[in-house]
């Protein structure tokens, strides 16, 4: 490995570490107790041509998000409106990391402007930070598209390699602290007397759309409050690397399950990767749910893969 290698190595863990102290500090801290915030990544692309619309990116008390972008910003380049209002504010080298105070309200916009070095273009990008109830953009990727193709395919391919080490190295972070113990589970609020019940697909499983992969094991869990789904799935080799942003639960009658969380065991890139996908949602009371359709989107992406008929064990 070459000293720049490690370098960029290094920089990556440093910046991963700290984001994922600061976002831990600032949920432990924070965060009411049965809570739930549905974490996004997106990217937004930037021109050299001023927006219709800015860009908005969801914000929430106490939930940290980061910014990454593709350019160094400049010295006192980062302009915040009621900075006073947020508990941490830490500005890098090419990143900004926000962490919400409680003084913000449901529906509040603010304005960030940042403003990169001299031969950066464009110069400086605004945005609207929104307060949107149970939802907030935790990793937000900004790229400039440039004119020039030569010099752009060479920046955006690596921007593109040190974003996937981002995202292998923050999954490998969470894989290390997402430790689990018997106590956690028969502790939680949403346990109560029942347990969790489980339910395994039948075969032949059904087919996900959306994307070229398999699907090789499905599993449905409920507790008293709680639902959740878990697919084990294979991505085709020819298949563009895909990463889960966000997720819907519809019920029979078009009723939306309140989601809570969703994880993702490891990127797709590169050979055909097989990964677990897990949805956690809100289901209170011990009536029986009907078939609900999942829908699974993709991170700073169009693709959407679905999969119907999903069905929960009674309790």
């Amino acid at each position: 490995m070459t000293a720049g290698a490690c370098f960029v190595s290094a920089r990556l863990r440093v910046l991963l570490l700290a984001f994922v102290a600061l976002r831990s500090t600032a949920v432990g801290a924070q965060e009411p107790p049965g809570s739930a915030v549905q974490g996004r990544t997106r990217r937004i692309e930037l021109t050299s041509e001023p927006p219709a619309t800015l860009p908005e990116i969801s914000i929430q008390p106490g939930i940290a998000s980061l910014l990454l972008f593709d350019a160094p910003l400049a010295s006192d380049g980062v302009e915040l409106e009621g900075k006073e209002r947020f508990r941490r504010v830490v500005v890098g080298e090419d990143t900004v990391a926000l962490v919400p105070s409680e003084a913000l309200r449901e529906g509040e916009r603010l304005r960030l402007t940042v403003r990169f070095v001299a031969d950066a273009t464009p110069g400086e990008a605004h945005f609207l930070l929104v307060v949107v109830p149970g939802q907030a953009d935790t990793q937000v990727e900004v790229l400039r598209v440039q004119r020039n193709p030569g010099p752009a395919r060479n920046e955006s391919t690596g921007l593109a390699e040190e974003l996937q080490q981002l995202r292998e190295e923050n999954a490998r972070l969470r894989a290390e602290r997402a430790s689990f113990n018997l106590l956690d589970a028969i502790t939680a609020p949403w346990m109560q007397g029942g347990g969790i019940a489980a339910e395994q697909f039948k075969r032949p499983l059904p087919r996900v759309t959306g994307a070229d992969l398999e699907l090789d094991e499905a599993l449905s869990f409920r507790a008293a409050s709680r639902v959740a789904v878990k697919l084990t799935v294979t991505f085709s080799r020819s298949e563009r690397p895909w990463s889960l942003g966000s997720a819907a639960l519809i019920g029979p009658d078009g009723q939306r399950l309140h989601i809570v969380q969703v994880w993702q065991s490891k990127p797709t890139a590169g050979d055909a990767a097989k990964v677990l996908l897990v949805v956690e949602a809100e289901a209170a009371g011990s009536r029986p749910l009907g078939p609900h359709t999942l829908e699974l989107r993709e991170a700073g992406g169009d693709r959407t893969l679905r999969l119907g008929s999903v069905a929960f064990p009674d309790l």
